[in-house]
């Protein structure tokens, strides 16, 4: 006998699911679905508060791969739940051999080997519209399996990606300043620095939007800031802000500057759409001049840095808050 709120339920389920997964997988927008941003947000604001940002934690650079693998498991135990409750309203399924009507167990164990298109045959629907809705469970659970499949090699894949881009930026140096004065070539930034900047545009695009395609990539933390992208925007950007900081006649070229710096821009607000960060705090504290004064490096009037500061206090609070997220702290100068 059909149960019309089981099948409604079981429906809502099934849609829903469908619909997390294509808005996660396939949509380049918002980056996720309403089900998979809000269980990542709250898992991973749960894993920042056991363990203080900025020390060592494998909890934290496990969290990452956890909530990847988390993410599918909802989706494939959902659509088992939702097809369970759509086949147990139906009343349809019974045994192969006896005729008999199949118990929930049973019925849980058609849905199963549907959605994971099994094909045992030993339960069957005993009417052809449940049969062919059985096909079409087949057919959804091939499909979200496959997408599931995809997505986590390409979240792989991206996490690769943006721990190389942390390498190559920590070429530069270790440190804003460090990165400034390395550059300095005693009379004039050289070409080799300017290159190394304008070479960095390509990654840095190819991470900002990665964090679109996959916001699951925004709980991946490395294990050690070294391999932390977010860090290693946020010293480069520093750096580049002391750009302002030195005399306009020996400052660095701005088509090699000024590309670099809005890229890291669209970066802020991708990788922080997923955002769980919920503090209030204040601006990072500004970068220091004083090694670029000891590497002889002249400097513009500082009032030129203090506008500097001012212009970009929002800009520089989002790098902290992708920083203090990731679990580490702000870099050193």
């Amino acid at each position: 006998m059909l149960d019309v709120t089981f099948v409604a339920c079981g429906t809502a389920l099934v849609v829903g699911v469908l619909v997390d997964v294509l808005t996660t997988t396939l949509t380049l927008g918002e980056g996720a679905g309403p089900l998979t941003r809000r269980v990542l947000r709250v898992m991973w604001q749960w894993s920042l508060r056991l363990r203080p940002r900025g020390s060592q934690s494998r909890l934290l650079s496990n969290a990452g791969p956890a909530l990847l693998v988390l993410t599918v498991v909802i989706w494939v135990v959902t659509t088992w739940a939702g097809w369970w409750l759509v086949f147990l309203g139906s009343g349809s399924i019974q045994d192969a051999r006896t005729g008999n009507p199949a118990s929930a167990g049973d019925v849980a164990y058609y849905a199963g080997f549907s959605v994971f298109t099994l094909g045992v045959g030993d339960f069957v629907a005993d009417s052809p519209v449940w049969r062919v809705i059985t096909s079409l469970a087949s057919f959804g659970g091939l499909a979200i399996i496959t997408l599931a499949i995809t997505y986590l090699l390409s979240v792989v894949s991206a996490v690769v990606t943006r721990r190389a881009l942390a390498t190559q930026i920590r070429g530069l140096g270790a440190s804003p300043t460090d990165m400034v004065t390395r550059g300095w070539s005693g009379s004039a930034f050289s070409p080799a620095f300017l290159q190394h900047l304008v070479g960095l545009t390509g990654p840095l695009s190819t991470v900002a939007q990665q964090h679109f395609a996959y916001p699951v990539l925004h709980y991946f933390r490395s294990r050690a800031p070294e391999e932390s992208a977010p860090v290693a925007i946020a010293a480069l950007d520093e750096a580049l802000l002391l750009d302002v900081a030195v005399a306009t006649s020996v400052a660095p070229d701005s088509l090699a500057v000024q590309p670099v710096r809005r890229v890291i821009a669209r970066y802020i607000r991708t990788a922080g759409g997923p955002s769980a960060f919920t503090g209030d705090e204040g601006p990072p504290p500004p970068p220091s001049v004083t090694p670029l004064v000891e590497a002889g490096i002249p400097l513009a009037p500082s009032t030129q840095l203090e506008v500097g500061l001012a212009v970009d206090v929002d800009r520089r609070r989002g790098l902290q808050r992708l920083v203090h997220e990731a679990g580490w702290s702000w870099p050193s100068p």
